[in-house]
């Protein structure tokens, strides 16, 4: 896959999480609770964790991931 923001090819491998991870309008200090109707809870999974598929650019530094097919832990 090319890299949406640089052009250069980018690294298929896997976002791991632990967790809650969550995609928000404003940076939140406390509660990852959604303030705001862009707010996202993409994995909510405490004890397991969770793996997306995605790509990285070790260029720029980008990530794309699909936050809707998160795969359960090995």
């Amino acid at each position: 896959m090319k890299c949406p923001g640089c052009g250069m090819d980018m690294k298929a491998g896997f976002l791991q999480t632990v967790k809650i991870v969550a995609f928000n309008k404003t940076r939140h200090k406390i509660s990852m609770t959604p303030k705001d109707e862009v707010d996202t809870i993409l994995a909510r999974k405490a004890l397991t964790g969770t793996d997306f598929p995605g790509f990285i650019c070790k260029e720029c530094g980008l990530v794309v991931f699909d936050y809707r097919n998160d795969l359960p832990r090995l």
